[in-house]
């Protein structure tokens, strides 16, 4: 079985981000970049299902700037056969339903029965790609996703995480699209074997044309979304130390909650 995973480069969770001069995107000079975190959990499932199954293919596909391509090599390290990188600026600069266009096509071309993707991606934190994606290929998809065990012929047992520490265990039929929640498993650790394996993986670079998308489709040209501006978030609590002695930190907090906080 072929899966397909999507991925996306996002900046490192401890970089110090910038506005630049427009005030809508982030300053990206001398950031560092990593996969999106619910991704790399979405690599190890697909591992992990054709490890379970004894064959198949793992494809990972980005869609990014050249600097993307780290993301890719990263999941080849991992174990994924091989790699797809949307690089044509034609795809740069779209909306989640761009970017559903793009995998679609893509998962279309690949002819590939499943597909993960990661739950929503760290910087922009929209949600929206995996379930998209499964409208535009018709297919059922299960997000959330927090377990997920091969059955026989084509079918899928799979772990939804709900609300109230609550879960929803269903069987579902191939193809289909699964969101990945972070956790589902644990990451396996990337040897220096597999770095090294990983420069000799393929990585292919379909342009728009060859997926069959036109330019009006995806990218800038395509989007309905348009981010009108960015700013920090605002400041509004503040943390206090109180030292001393126990019976001295107890009366001050007393205090404090009577005069400042007005709770008691």
């Amino acid at each position: 079985m072929k899966i397909l995973v999507a991925i996306k480069q996002v900046p490192d969770k401890n970089a110090r981000l910038q506005i630049d001069e427009s005030g809508t995107r982030i300053v990206e000079t001398d950031l560092s970049w990593e996969i999106n975190e619910s991704d790399r959990y979405a690599v190890e499932t697909a591992l992990r299902l054709k490890e379970a199954r004894g064959d198949g293919e793992v494809v990972v596909v980005t869609l990014g700037p050249e600097r993307a391509r780290k993301a890719i090599s990263s999941a080849l390290a991992m174990g994924a056969d091989r790699g797809i990188h949307l690089v044509d600026p034609d795809f740069q600069g779209g909306d989640p339903l761009c970017v559903a266009r793009a995998l679609a096509a893509v998962t279309r071309a690949e002819d590939a029965p499943l597909v993960l993707c990661g739950t929503r991606a760290d910087d922009d934190g929209y949600g929206e790609t995996p379930i998209l994606l499964a409208g535009l290929l018709d297919r059922p998809a299960v997000f959330l996703t927090i377990g997920v065990e091969p059955l026989d012929g084509d079918r899928l047992r799979v772990v939804r995480e709900l609300e109230a520490a609550r879960q929803e265990v269903s069987e579902i039929p191939l193809p289909a699209v699964l969101g990945i929640q972070s956790g589902i498993f644990d990451v396996r650790f990337t040897s220096l074997k597999g770095i090294m394996a990983a420069k000799k993986k393929p990585v292919s670079q379909p342009t728009p044309t060859e997926l069959g998308l036109s330019a009006e489709q995806i990218g800038k040209a395509g989007r309905r979304l348009e981010v009108l501006s960015l700013a920090p978030p605002e400041k509004k609590g503040q943390c206090e130390f109180i030292e001393g002695k126990p019976e001295e930190v107890a009366a001050t907090l007393v205090e404090k909650l009577r005069r400042e906080a007005k709770v008691l």
